[in-house]
Parts: structure tokens; sequence; C-alpha cells
């Protein structure tokens, strides 16, 4: 199994100059300990996520890092002009020496929208998305000198190049970020990997959508231990379950309180976006979300390291998960507590998959779907 770190850089207190000095030493050590990869999320305007240009963080890390893969997850590709996008990229793919992952997604927050100039587009953000990631990738698979054109309902190209190309070819690992079940069906349905998380669903509902997308994408052909989709998933540990709840009541409290204010919600829900309405509404008629109750849902991980591997465990043979992102630094979580429950992870968790083989699913197993390599 794989196993990454993430960032989305919350910052209650405004102090940007530690925030950020403290994810570099956790990404300098993470790498040390032997984690594969650091995923990097993009937000603006607000403390949830004081990232807003990740591909500037991005090629500070490919400075301070020799082995670990450089991930997005995810791009907001929906906030900028695309041929910009795959320039900025193509660099860090240059500068990590092909290490980039390139995740993306169309955003969900309506005040980020509002911030970069796009408040009417979000109904028609999936068609923007669609489009950007088209020309991305058509920008990425031309030769040097060989221009890319493209006539779509929201971007006209002409004889378009970049420089430089990326190092990886035909171009780096895209990912999709699938939050909503209609963008899982849109992973399905153009065979992209996946990026999921259960921070907007609880992990049986998470489990599902998943499991359908691999027998959709089996039904196309795919290879079923090829499916590459990384679950990000909060996650602290220490040495009691309560001590780990002691450490993270006051950081879910405040990440669970700020993300739920920001989603869209109420009378003018842009359309594609009711499941965050809901979301929304219920937890506000449960009067807001406890650390026992996300816990429960599998939302979060709070625990000792032998717990959490008997939960990878159970995820590896439910839904083939072969990959998995530790989002460690939530809601201003302090620097010494992630640096433990990081060096935790390494010491108790990791050594039990570090052969662990790529499985099918359980239920696809039960419909009677094998691998060739099984």
């Amino acid at each position: 199994m794989k196993f990454g770190v993430f960032y989305v850089l919350e910052c209650p207190d405004h102090d940007y100059q530690r925030a950020y000095k403290e994810m570099f030493e956790q990404i300098e050590y993470a790498e040390s300990l032997g984690f594969d990869e650091v995923w990097l999320a993009e937000h603006h305007g607000t403390d949830y996520g004081t990232m807003p240009s990740p591909q500037v963080t991005a090629a500070a890390i490919a400075q301070r890092t020799e082995r670990m893969r450089i991930g997005l997850a995810a791009s907001i590709i929906t906030f900028d002009w695309p041929v910009r996008v795959a320039e900025d990229y193509a660099m860090i793919d240059v500068m990590s020496g092909g290490r980039l992952d390139f995740g993306v997604g169309r955003g969900y927050q309506p005040a980020e929208f509002r911030n970069m100039g796009k408040g009417d587009k979000q109904a028609v953000s999936r068609e923007i998305f669609n489009e950007s990631l088209e020309i991305i990738r058509g920008l990425w698979t031309k030769s040097p000198g060989e221009t890319f054109s493209y006539h779509g309902k929201h971007f006209t190209l002409e004889d378009v190049d970049i420089r430089p190309h990326p190092v990886q070819k035909p171009h780096p690992p895209i990912y999709i970020a699938s939050i909503s079940p209609e963008t899982f069906k849109l992973v399905a349905e153009q065979g992209y990997n996946m990026l999921v998380t259960p921070t907007l669903m609880t992990l049986p509902e998470l489990k599902e959508f998943v499991v359908d997308a691999k027998r959709r994408l089996i039904a196309q052909g795919r290879d079923p231990l090829s499916l590459d989709f990384p679950m990000n998933w909060q996650i602290h540990l220490a040495e009691s379950d309560e001590e780990a709840l002691a450490n993270t009541e006051k950081a879910f409290g405040w990440y669970f309180k700020t993300v739920m204010d920001l989603v869209p919600q109420g009378a003018n829900v842009p359309k594609s976006y009711e499941r965050y309405a809901e979301l929304a509404k219920a937890a506000k008629e449960a009067g807001g979300l406890t650390v026992d109750g996300l816990r429960e849902g599998g939302i979060v991980y709070v625990g000792t390291p032998e717990g959490l591997v008997e939960e990878i465990k159970a995820l590896h043979d439910e839904m083939g998960l072969q990959h998995l992102i530790c989002w460690m630094r939530f809601g201003g979580l302090e620097h010494e507590k992630v640096m433990n429950s990081l060096r935790l992870f390494a010491e108790r968790v990791m050594p039990h998959f570090k052969d662990l083989e790529p499985v099918v699913p359980r239920a696809l197993r039960d419909e009677g779907v094998v691998a060739a390599r099984q």
C-alpha cells in the first residue's frame, strides 16, 4: 500500500508564517519516516484553507524532498485559465523530476466562486471543469512545437503551445476529486481514477460509491487491480483513545463548524450542489457534529495505531483500498501532536501493509469478478 499526508492548511489564528513553517517540517519528517507522497488543496479567502496557489507550495516541496510524490487534492481548475494551469503544473513536474500527481476538482464553496470572480458560474461549474480538463490534458500530450486548438462552450483556443512540457508521459497521472455522486458517475464514464474522502459523507456511503464506480470501470474493461482511488481520511493517533479524543476535540469542533458554514445551503443552492445543502441541513438539525458522532460514521479516525490497523485491513478487503492519504493537520491542530501522530503511524501502522497486495473489493469478488493477476 501507499501512504501519503495531506494539507489544506487551515489557520484559525492567522499566523500563516508559523503554519507554513510547521507544514514544511512535517512534510520533511514524513518523508524521513517513509511516507510516499504529500497532497495539497487549493482554497481561497477563508481560514478553512490558506493555500490559494498550491503550485507555489509544490515548487517549494520539490526542493525540500527527494523521493515523495507531490499531489494536488485538488487544483480547482474552474477558477483559472486552463492554459496557465497546464503551464504551472508542467513546471512542477519538471522541477520535481517527474513526481507530480495532478488531482483536480470543480470547487464547492460559494464564497470562493465569488472571490475568484466566478460567482455566476457555479451552476455550470461541471461544464467548465470538463472543458478545462480536456484542454490541460490536450496541451500536455502535444509534442513541443505541436499546437493545440479547442472550441467549446466556455473556452476557445487556437494554435496554443506551452513550455515546458511535463516529464511524465503521456502526462502526469490525473485524479478527480470525487465527493458528490454525480462526480463518481463522471469518473466511471471517462475512466479516470478518483480521489475520495468521507469528510462530507459517512464511510459506509463512501464504500458503496467506490465499489459501484469500480464495478462500472471493470465493465468497461479496466483492470480491477489498476484502479487507484486514494482515500483522504482525517486521522489522529495517540497511545489511547482517551488521549486521542482529548487532543482533537477543539480542532475537529472548529473544522467541521467552519466547513459546514461554507458549503452551499439555503434557498439558492446552485444546481448539482444539492447534496452539500442536505449535509449542512442534517448537521444543523442534529445540533452540530461531535467527535463521537464523526467516529461512529467513520468520517474520522481518532484512536490508537492498533485500532487503525484493523480499520485499514477492513477497507482493503471491502473496497480494495490500496492508497491512503492521512489528513493529520486539521483545524490548526498543534504541531507536536501532528508530529507524534505521524511517528506512531510510521512505526506501528505502516509495517503491517508494506507487502500487502491489491485486491478486488469483496462485493465484486462475491459477484464473480476476479483479477487476472490473482
